[in-house]
């Protein structure tokens, strides 16, 4: 891309009064539009045949517009043929930019302002400065101010005719703002660039978090550094049936701050660490710190409303979806510009991508449009009163201590799952070595038959131990049984909340009785009275007061 440098250029040695509304449009152009006076030597023609020429260009893109006056020079109108205007702008084409592999247009305004309404002939004349072909990257327009009526025509597209009309009518019905005014509305404070040690200190906790996954883990992980579904429902991810069912809310903080492989969090990293370096000098690290806060909440929110109930959604994108939501809001705090255009453009080269579900899966793992879409409300409501707040005249939005209180809040908030899920991942990790509902047998008698394959596969499922045990009953192996049905019960405090009571008041029947059955009354009493306590009737109840195990 060249170097863009307007230039002054005019062909008209005399400058227009300076108390013409044409004048005055072209000062309100440059103050609140971000136009800049002059041009860039390819259209140094189109300042010849006009009476001010002013350009804007933030990067990407280029605006000429090209104003003539007809207050100060009254019947004077743009005479430069359609067709050299298109050979202008193609000309200037080399100052714009790319998106993605995508040239940029050249926009070239043409403005006839004064007294005069926009009769047919005149409209019909400028209305020949237009897009020449469907795809051209020079896009003329023209406009009519008519200083008399206060009205304005114009043949641009119609979302810019609507936005730029309303600009000018304002201006036109309005009292006019003096100098002091627009200078006022162009300065911006802008804070001092700041190490961004905050957003360094984010990844490395997203990268701690990651490792513990892997080495305190459930289950091996595979080459590609995946933790196993288990160890993620064991760290605190998202899966709406525990959430509902099981009052585990504490997830809604702890799934933001997981991460499904190393691509995740390789992908999150790059895109927390891009919109930190932004947003943490800009608005400050409370602030910063805030908006995270607010759209990993909302992400959880959203991901846990539309999502399946046996769904477990893990991962910081929901939060950085609302940062770069945020950056969109917070541009417009600058005046139209490259500063503002710069921002904008980094926020949609993430939202886009993200907000819409052009892809399902990514790397064998579900997209969960839920947490970008709750994460991007997030930030777009952190972003709208940030923005509310923030005097240009400051470098930074107030209210600094508040949203430090809502930062801190945050960090005591994410911190609290680490209580429940260090006091639940016994449990969590020894669900992890129970056999599937899929291999639960249909019957007693396919349970006797599978039960050697069960218990050589699933060791510690107390299930597979009383299958198991059954089985040797059955072959009169009553020291195979005992075996069985100790094992069974070694783990209980761990697997008791998991299944039934009626598990456990089978094992422990079955091993009293059986110790009854071999001559050891006392120890078959201790067996059995949390069975005792737990039944009054029913099979297993008759068993225990036949062997007279409950009496006293």
């Amino acid at each position: 891309m060249s170097q863009w440098e307007p230039t002054q250029a005019s062909a008209d040695a005399d400058a227009p009064a300076p108390d013409t509304f044409c004048a005055y449009l072209a000062e309100q152009l440059i103050a609140k539009k971000g136009f800049d006076p002059g041009t860039v030597p390819e259209a140094a023609e189109l300042a010849a045949h006009c009476d001010i020429i002013l350009s804007r260009h933030d990067g990407f893109s280029l605006i000429i517009a090209c104003l003539v006056d007809r207050e100060a020079h009254p019947g004077r109108t743009f005479d430069l043929s359609p067709a050299a205007v298109e050979a202008i702008g193609r000309a200037c084409l080399k100052y714009t930019g790319k998106v993605s592999t995508t040239k940029m247009p050249i926009g070239i305004e043409i403005y006839e302002v004064g007294p005069g309404s926009a009769d047919e002939s005149r409209r019909r004349r400028l209305a020949a400065y237009k897009r020449s072909r469907l795809f051209s990257k020079v896009m003329p327009s023209a406009w009519i101010v008519d200083t008399t009526s206060a009205s304005v025509w114009s043949n641009a597209r119609w979302g810019a005719a609507v936005a730029r009309g309303l600009f000018i009518r304002k201006l036109l019905r309005s009292p006019r703002e003096s100098d002091a005014a627009l200078r006022a509305s162009m300065a911006v404070a802008v804070a001092e660039p700041s190490f961004p040690w905050l957003t360094y200190t984010m990844l490395a906790a997203l990268i701690a978090i990651f490792a513990a996954e892997l080495i305190y883990g459930i289950g091996p992980w595979t080459k590609l550094l995946q933790p196993s579904t288990s160890t993620l429902v064991a760290f605190g991810g998202l899966m709406p049936s525990l959430v509902f069912k099981s009052g585990e809310w504490y997830r809604l903080l702890s799934a933001p701050l997981l991460h499904a492989d190393a691509v995740h969090l390789l992908m999150n990293g790059i895109a927390l660490f891009l919109a930190g370096r932004i947003l943490e000098s800009l608005v400050g690290r409370a602030w910063f710190a805030t908006m995270f806060v607010i759209s990993a909440i909302g992400g959880s929110l959203l991901s846990l409303t539309l999502n399946a109930d046996n769904l477990v959604s893990v991962g910081a994108s929901g939060a950085v979806t609302g940062l770069f939501a945020a950056i969109l809001v917070t541009s417009f705090h600058f005046p139209s510009g490259a500063d503002r255009t710069s921002l904008q453009m980094a926020a949609i080269y993430v939202l886009v991508p993200a907000l819409l579900p052009l892809l399902s899966t990514f790397h064998g793992i579900k997209v969960d449009y839920g947490a970008h879409v709750g994460g991007a409300l997030g930030g777009l409501a952190v972003g709208l009163l940030m923005l509310a707040l923030w005097p240009r005249s400051e470098p930074r939005p107030r209210c600094r201590p508040a949203a430090a209180g809502v930062a801190m809040a945050g960090l005591v908030a994410f911190a609290y799952p680490a209580l429940p899920l260090a006091r639940n991942y016994p449990a969590a990790a020894f669900a992890a070595v129970l056999f599937p509902e899929a291999l639960l047998p249909k019957s007693d008698v396919d349970a006797r038959a599978q039960s050697a394959d069960l218990v050589a596969r699933y060791p510690r499922d107390p299930r597979a131990r009383l299958f198991r045990a059954a089985a040797l009953l059955e072959t009169n192996d009553k020291m195979g049984a005992e075996r069985e049905l100790r094992a069974g019960l070694a783990e209980e405090q761990l697997w008791r909340s998991m299944f039934n009571p009626d598990l456990s008041i089978r094992l422990h029947t079955m091993l009293a009785t059986l110790l009854a059955d071999t001559q050891r009354p006392d120890e078959a009493r201790a067996i059995a009275q949390p069975a005792c306590a737990a039944t009054t009737s029913g099979a297993m109840r008759a068993l225990l007061d036949r062997a007279r195990l409950c009496g006293t």
